[in-house]
């Protein structure tokens, strides 16, 4: 008799099982916004999302590697704790169980983010989801330019260097000429110098560049040089070279329709070079190497 009654409360027992089954949705598409790069001293503002649905949360934590720095339990009061790590100060009254800010970020607070999402009883569903953050020390000066002659005569090489002094990490350096990005087949990266003092790195990046005749006509030359970090940091600096051709020879140097050039080149033999050639004593125009500054 009893086990007769015992199998007929097995359909009503699986029906149970399957409307639970059915209706209890568990914790799902969490993710991470955290800010690839930043510069040193801003604020950081890290968002933790989920869907939490058919469950209810338990908890919401954030690790720095693995260091729990931050912890919301909405059913304790009080529902935020914060746990001391090197760096990190937490702004309470900006964060809670979504989002979460970071004061004054130092270099040190660079590393691996990490939000756990845990969901309540009956599922006890958690998830992990992980994000860099990289704090960024930006150089204090503009990209610096250095030996450059204020002249030129198609045909010249040109010799020089653009250097970003003192960040973390290096920045990327890039030369225009007239606005248009150099080959790099007419620059020269060099290794990036590290400051043994303070871990800061400078960048440099050489060039070699002939002036073709393409450049026949045009009076001035715009050498740009511009420095990025991420999307942080971008400066430039400028230096613009002139022709350096008697003045006698402007007027049929402007126009190129019909220009002969080997005419031009045998002008100039007709001149001392120390009469169209400019002597500068003082400044980086001097430099006339490529070499590291």
């Amino acid at each position: 008799m009893m086990l007769s009654n015992m199998l007929d409360l097995r359909p009503a027992l699986v029906l149970t099982l399957l409307t639970t089954i059915d209706f209890v949705i568990p914790l799902k598409d969490v993710r991470v916004s955290v800010p690839a790069a930043i510069r040193r001293g801003d604020n950081a503002n890290l968002i933790c999302d989920y869907d939490i649905e058919g469950d209810t949360l338990y908890s919401v934590k954030w690790y720095k590697g693995k260091r729990e720095f931050f912890r919301y339990r909405p059913k304790e009061n009080p529902s935020l704790k914060t746990f001391p790590v090197l760096g990190i100060t937490v702004e309470r009254s900006q964060s809670n169980g979504s989002h979460l800010t970071l004061t004054a970020v130092e270099p040190t607070m660079s590393g691996r983010y990490t939000c756990e999402v845990s969901a309540d009883a009956p599922s006890f569903h958690t998830m992990v989801v992980s994000s860099e953050m990289e704090v960024v020390n930006i150089p204090m000066s503009k990209p610096h330019i250095s030996g450059l002659k204020p002249y030129y005569r198609i045909g010249d090489l040109l010799l020089g260097n653009c250097t970003s002094y003192y960040s973390k990490p290096a920045a990327n350096l890039t030369w225009l000429v007239n606005g248009n990005e150099v080959s790099p087949k007419q620059t020269v990266l060099y290794s990036v110098v590290r400051d043994p003092d303070n871990g800061l790195e400078t960048s440099i990046l050489g060039l070699f560049f002939q002036v073709t005749n393409y450049y026949v006509g045009r009076t001035k030359l715009k050498f740009t040089c511009v420095a990025r970090i991420y999307n942080v940091y971008e400066q430039r600096s400028e230096r613009t070279l002139e022709d350096e051709r008697p003045n006698m020879l402007t007027s049929a140097s402007a126009s190129p329709v019909g220009l002969n050039v080997n005419h031009i080149h045998s002008l100039y033999e007709q001149f001392p070079a120390s009469s169209y050639h400019h002597h500068d004593t003082g400044g980086d125009f001097d430099n006339q190497t490529a070499m590291p500054t």
